[in-house]
């Protein structure tokens, strides 16, 4: 979008440039002649339309308002002689305003919805805004969530991901093999954005909501109560443990697991 603008801007310029550019030579102590440059016809090929011959037809002499007084000579000063209309210019110059003009009014109309747009939304691009609002709403979201749900291609979500972070609306929080974002103003610690990341895995969920709510239970009884093999409880198991959020008292021969009451009783989770 803005390569495009700068394209617009650039080709306006060069057509008022093209408009004003003229050659001017010295001629002598009679005044100045003017010729319109070769430019002038590449950027205003209109003006090609103008019928003029060989030589200097299509030349003007420019010469001073006040020459050279000798005694008695009046000077009149009231005007010019002469009021002339638009329509009475060389046929060039009229070619030349009008399809100035109309390429300016053509520009104007296809920049102006951009422009109302950037306005009306403050400067935001709609997208963004709604990748933002989808981070606020899904915190400790993954990059695969927001792709599917927005229905977003990986490089274009990165890039809008990357402007967002840069803008400091999102944050990326990392730890381990786990990764999620989160807005702004998600103002909780790092350790419950931990635990809500380790939430998202369904079967881990559970884990944590029976330990909850059956502080001191062992492996065998997690692994008959949700139907899952022993070992996948012992992968889940040790991944919390790792991570401080669960904790363990051997009795005997078998583990027996508690929460960290600070983490795993708040009832925002």
């Amino acid at each position: 979008m803005r390569i495009g603008s700068l394209v617009r801007a650039g080709l306006i310029l060069i057509i008022i440039f093209g408009t004003i550019v003229t050659v001017c030579t010295l001629n002598g102590d009679d005044g100045y002649r003017v010729k319109k440059s070769p430019f002038f016809y590449l950027y205003h090929p209109s003006a090609l339309l103008h019928p003029f011959g060989g030589g200097d037809e299509h030349e003007y002499i420019v010469t001073p308002g006040h020459l050279p007084l000798e005694e008695g000579d009046v000077v009149d000063d009231s005007g010019p002689d002469k009021q002339i209309t638009f329509w009475e210019l060389p046929l060039w110059i009229q070619l030349s305003v009008i399809s100035g003009a109309v390429f300016s009014t053509v520009t104007l109309l296809k920049c102006l919805p951009l422009l109302l747009g950037k306005i009306l939304t403050g400067g935001t691009n709609p997208k963004m805004q709604e990748i933002a609002s989808y981070i606020a709403e899904n915190p400790g979201c993954m990059e695969s969530e927001i792709s599917e749900d927005l229905d977003l291609k990986r490089g274009t979500l990165r890039y809008y991901l990357s402007k967002l972070s840069s803008d400091n609306r999102i944050q990326t929080f990392k730890k381990g093999k786990l990764k999620g974002l989160f807005h702004i103003t998600y103002s909780k610690t790092e350790d419950a954005k931990l635990l809500h990341l380790h939430r998202k895995n369904k079967n881990r969920r559970k884990i944590i909501e029976i330990i909850s709510e059956r502080p001191g239970i062992t492996g065998q009884e997690l692994s008959s109560t949700l139907n899952i093999d022993k070992s996948t409880v012992h992968w889940h198991i040790k991944a919390l443990h790792e991570d401080d959020l669960i904790e363990f008292k051997k009795d005997g021969r078998y583990k027996k697991y508690y929460p960290q009451a600070s983490l795993l009783f708040d009832e925002n989770y």
